[in-house]
């Protein structure tokens, strides 16, 4: 498998309806090893309901996101997700996420990697209320958003990080993750400093 390709250009306010989906995408990945395409990873997850969700179309839309995400990581990448301990594995998704949105990428640079580098300080609603105002103000695409839009957006975000274990959940400080040599060392390899930066800040 190739390298993973380049962070999308434009924003986008699909995350309105994707959270983390760590645990569909390391089923996805799982399959992924055991040579799956994509065709048929979405026939086995709908037939077999592999997600345990209630409705088919609620199926429909994780798979979408997880197929795009799992389409960014690399065969190591995928094994890590698979096979990995939580932690490394909670990074991979965080990593393929950030890889297909460049606003949440831009959230983890601005937001958290700033947070980070003050220390162990909670990272509130009013932070992320506060990234998504300045944002507005600088794209005309997020401008135009609705204010649900962006209200499900800042839960979304948030959520992702308490999912990643970058944020604590009761009292939301910051939180070094859990980064096993390994992992680091690889994408390192892969030229992904960008996310290394981010994750490494709070180490």
């Amino acid at each position: 498998m190739s390298k993973p390709g380049p962070i999308p250009t434009e924003y986008s306010a699909i995350m309105t309806g994707e959270p983390s989906l760590h645990f569909e995408l390391r089923t996805v990945a799982q399959m992924r090893m055991r040579g799956l395409s994509n065709n048929e990873i979405r026939e086995v997850v709908k037939a077999e309901n592999s997600f345990q969700y209630k409705t088919p179309k609620s199926i429909g839309r994780a798979l979408r996101a997880v197929l795009r995400r799992l389409d960014v990581l690399d065969d190591t990448l995928v094994e890590i997700c698979a096979n990995g301990s939580l932690s490394a594995s909670r990074l991979v998704t965080l990593y393929a996420i950030a890889k297909t949105n460049l606003l949440f990428f831009d959230f983890l640079e601005e937001v958290y990697k700033e947070k980070c580098a003050l220390g162990r300080s909670p990272l509130t609603a009013k932070d992320v209320r506060i990234f998504f105002t300045q944002k507005r103000q600088q794209s005309a695409v997020v401008a135009g958003w609705s204010e649900e839009t962006v209200r499900k957006l800042r839960q979304v975000f948030l959520k992702i990080l308490i999912d990643a274990g970058l944020v604590t959940p009761d009292t939301q400080l910051v939180s070094p993750p859990i980064v096993e040599p390994g992992l680091i060392e690889h994408l390192k390899a892969i030229r992904e400093h960008r996310f290394v930066s981010v994750i490494m800040e709070g180490l």
